[in-house]
């Protein structure tokens, strides 16, 4: 996904693994799924180890302005409702996370709570392709 200048680029793909461990901290637990899952996210976002490690030491440090295109936005959101499945529990403090990242993201509070129902829903199964997709079309501008 393109964030702009390789400069903002890498500045969205650094915000987006300090989220991801800031979700999965929330809770107090680090697991070993929850640092599968920011390997498997790293990777994808093209996100050497050296990066994920100095981020894993600051998190805070990566706060930026929020993209305005929504499709950058859900993406985001994305990442962190996957993360905050990949231990197959979600905790309170994780939907709290969830809830504060979606809001700066500006989304509704609703869907977001709808995602994470879904999340719940299929917290140990398969979700099937179209599930996300299906809980946001009602939300969609």
């Amino acid at each position: 996904m393109d964030f702009g200048s390789h400069e903002e680029e890498m500045a969205m793909k650094r915000y987006i693994v300090s989220l991801l461990i800031k979700q999965a901290q929330s809770d107090g637990h680090f697991t070993n799924s929850e640092k599968r899952y920011l390997a498997f996210a790293s990777r994808a976002l093209k996100i050497s180890d050296a990066e994920v490690a100095a981020v894993r030491q600051s998190p805070a440090d990566y706060d930026i302005a929020m993209p305005p295109d929504e499709d950058k936005r859900m993406t985001i959101l994305y990442y962190l409702l996957f993360m905050m499945r990949a231990d197959q529990q979600i905790a309170p403090e994780e939907e709290t996370v969830c809830h504060q990242i979606g809001f700066r993201l500006g989304f509704r509070q609703e869907m977001v709570t709808d995602l994470i129902g879904l999340m719940k829903q299929y917290l140990k199964e398969e979700m099937p392709p179209n599930g996300m997709l299906e809980r946001i079309k009602p939300y969609l501008n």
